[in-house]
């Protein structure tokens, strides 16, 4: 019988994580940097909610529209169409060492302003924002940013990807 970890781990790799690109970790087939937004659509139907979302061009899949396994994915894209960033926010609650045995180890450890931790994969592309509880609230999915000075990690949940409420 799977321990309840060992289920939200498998959930995690199966519903969260998709093969690692040249471009980055992509999630569910949607690869930051190659993905289109009629790729997107196509896979997933229409978004619940689609425009910008803190001057962002953002498709949003919420309520009825939620992919499975999350409370809410977004989808941003540049303005030729391509995805160059997906959030989301996760149904079950994923812990620290979930995330370590489906990452590895993080490369940075940070916090956010409000003192909510933040794991940066830089390789991969993956930050990982946990909620006060201890348990992940966003996984961002983005192509890795190389150039990104070490010493100015982005901490925070961006405010282009903050859940959108009804």
């Amino acid at each position: 019988m799977f321990s309840i970890r060992a289920s939200l781990a498998a959930v995690l790799a199966t519903a969260l994580l998709a093969p690692v690109s040249a471009l980055g970790r992509g999630w569910q087939g949607v690869t930051p940097g190659s993905t289109t937004e009629p790729e997107v659509t196509a896979k997933f139907g229409a978004p619940s909610t689609q425009g910008k979302l803190s001057g962002r061009l953002a498709l949003v899949y919420k309520d009825e529209q939620a992919i499975a396994g999350t409370r809410q994915a977004q989808f941003f894209e540049s303005k030729d169409g391509v995805v160059v960033e997906v959030v989301v926010f996760p149904t079950n609650q994923l812990d620290r060492e979930t995330v370590e045995g489906t990452y590895g180890h993080p490369n940075q450890k940070a916090f956010t302003d409000d003192f909510r931790t933040v794991w940066l994969f830089k390789a991969s592309g993956v930050t990982v924002f946990f909620g006060k509880d201890g348990y992940v609230d966003a996984i961002s999915f983005k192509a890795p940013d190389l150039r990104q000075d070490p010493a100015r990690p982005r901490t925070a949940l961006p405010a282009t990807a903050a859940r959108v409420e009804n």
